[in-house]
């Protein structure tokens, strides 16, 4: 893990070139995950692969294809782990994707807040190829795209590139792959200035209105809205705002 003006990149640690995922990578990514969360000097982080071939081919089918039900249990819940800290952690996540992106490692990016992708990058959910349902963070893919285009994903495991990764509402950028971490810095660094308050707010709200109906996410950002009163973030970001500063809101 690296840290650069209160920016952190994480890189996925799995095996081989394709970066194949197995338990250890999904403990240590967790473990790194909390402890960014943690630390008040970090504004953002940045989540890609640790080689140049690959964000991620996707969970290490030698660590699970001899699973009993109760050791697939566990390995699916290590899996969720880490891809449900970066959908709920304060700091906002970006994905700086290169290669091939598929099975976990896409509900890993699908948690995260931006997705970036390198021109040569794919993505894809091929479990059903393999005799295994798409699940946990798998779930964020029909709000993220909708729900017919998620069924085509999640029903033929087919895989899709860059551009209509793009196209489909999948990835928030592509760009050539050698600028891929200058443009991943660039984005991550748009939320050095802002408050870590209200951004986690911000990303708390966001989670809710995934989880619950119309009316109970409605009454919970109600009391989150008045609850980021309690702090000076409010004040400050307008007082800024009308004086034509730029805001400081120090740790907050």
């Amino acid at each position: 893990m690296v840290e650069q003006r209160s920016v952190a990149v994480t890189k996925l640690e799995g095996r081989g070139p394709l970066n194949l995922l197995g338990l250890e990578a999904f403990h240590g990514l967790k473990e790194e995950l909390d402890r960014l969360d943690q630390d008040r000097s970090v504004r953002a982080m940045i989540l890609t692969g640790s080689g140049d071939q690959a964000f991620s081919a996707g969970v290490d089918l030698h660590q699970m294809k001899d699973l009993n039900p109760i050791e697939a249990e566990s390995f699916i819940i290590a899996l969720h782990g880490p891809a449900r800290k970066l959908l709920t952690m304060t700091i906002p996540a970006v994905a700086a994707i290169r290669g091939p992106c598929l099975g976990g490692a896409l509900e890993l990016i699908l948690a995260c807040d931006i997705r970036i992708a390198s021109e040569g990058a794919i993505f894809g959910l091929p479990e059903v190829q393999v005799g295994i349902p798409s699940v946990i963070e798998a779930s964020l893919l029909p709000p993220t795209i909708g729900l017919g285009r998620a069924r085509r994903l999640l029903l033929t495991g087919e895989t899709v590139d860059a551009s209509e990764a793009l196209a489909i509402g999948l990835v928030d950028r592509v760009v050539p792959t050698d600028q891929l971490m200058d443009v991943a810095h660039e984005t991550a660094n748009t939320f050095v200035g802002m408050s870590r308050e209200v951004l986690a707010s911000q990303k708390e709200i966001v989670t809710k209105w995934l989880e619950l109906g119309e009316e109970d996410s409605a009454a919970f950002t109600i009391k989150e809205f008045s609850r980021i009163f309690t702090t000076p973030a409010p004040h400050e970001g307008m007082s800024a705002f009308l004086e034509k500063r730029t805001p400081d809101f120090g740790q907050g």
